[in-house]
């Protein structure tokens, strides 16, 4: 019997004895694409973060991007980023955008090679089996697959009869590089995992007979997944494929383009929009607000959306 097989097993007899069921009403916040404007967004950061610890909020998504495009990529100011995440009272996830290591051989970030940079994000941010915050939760962690071990960022985890998942998309085209010359071995590498990952998040929730799923990443997606210059492409036909074959509700959340929105932008083979699936963008750069989700058993939609505004923000 292989590991990997040992493993499902248990997994998936876990989440069938383990998986809370009740109808306890989950609240979270999402945030991302901050702080960009330095040195002057740290105090709207921290003003952020002393917003979201007054309420009861479960834990809290950053889905990426923890720096602007044209700030260095330094060790300082990663570490900077993990101690502004440590200052959450709850459990604080965050999936990486582009930011932090795809943009990072600009010159104004400092001319580092990004798949170092990227590295480097791992060993700050994803070293252990748990969230961030102060009172972190546990993760099962991408890494602990065989065959996967580079991609601890990957996580997921359950709370009260849902499933939740991290996923390592970005923007700028997910570095999916369109030079001819270009090997986009990194690319095509996390594009495998990603989709691997997202195959397994929709098996663990019909598994456990789970009401509901919640992914998380940074990328605005390219819908069109004919496009064969579209580093979304695989991962979007997966996507749609598996929300039609799930049925029940799926939010995604993500940032990228600043603008809090709330769209159905899936559709299926006839060009009718897939309902049970929506999209939320979270605010960000000048925006530095957070986006309030409520998951309440009884609406048959399951996911209420609302903006948290931050005074001064």
């Amino acid at each position: 019997m292989s590991y990997r097989f040992v493993f499902i097993l248990i997994t998936g007899t876990c989440l069938i004895s383990c998986f809370p069921q009740d109808n306890k009403k989950v609240t979270f916040m999402a945030i991302g694409d901050v702080p960009y404007h330095l040195p002057e967004d740290f105090q709207r950061f921290e003003r952020l973060i002393l917003s979201i610890n007054t309420t009861a909020a479960d834990f809290t998504l950053h889905v990426g991007d923890i720096k602007s495009g044209s700030t260095p990529c330094t060790d300082e100011y990663f570490e900077r980023i993990k101690g502004y995440f440590n200052n959450f009272r709850q459990p604080l996830i965050y999936t990486p955008g582009d930011n932090e290591w795809t943009d990072c051989h600009r010159e104004a970030c400092g001319g580092f090679d990004p798949e170092e940079r990227l590295d480097k994000l791992r060993q700050v941010f994803y070293s252990e089996d748990q969230s961030q915050g102060k009172n972190p939760m546990p993760l099962e962690r991408q890494n602990s697959w065989e065959g996967f071990e580079k991609f601890p960022e990957n996580a997921r985890w359950q709370m009260s009869g849902l499933t939740f998942g991290t996923f390592h998309v970005t923007g700028s085209n997910n570095n999916f590089k369109l030079d001819s010359a270009a090997l986009n071995d990194e690319f095509f590498e996390r594009e495998l995992a990603n989709n691997f990952w997202l195959k397994q998040l929709f098996e663990q929730a019909k598994t456990a007979g789970s009401r509901g799923l919640v992914l998380v990443l940074h990328a605005g997606l390219n819908y069109n997944s004919k496009d064969e210059r579209n580093g979304h492409a695989s991962f979007v036909q997966l996507l749609r494929e598996s929300v039609m074959a799930f049925g029940k509700p799926v939010l995604l959340l993500y940032g990228d383009h600043h603008r809090f929105m709330v769209d159905k932008p899936l559709r299926d083979n006839t060009g009718k929009t897939l309902t049970n699936f929506t999209a939320v963008q979270v605010f960000g750069d000048r925006d530095m607000h957070a986006v309030k989700v409520t998951v309440a058993p009884e609406n048959p939609n399951l996911f209420l959306i609302d903006p948290f505004y931050v005074a001064g923000n």
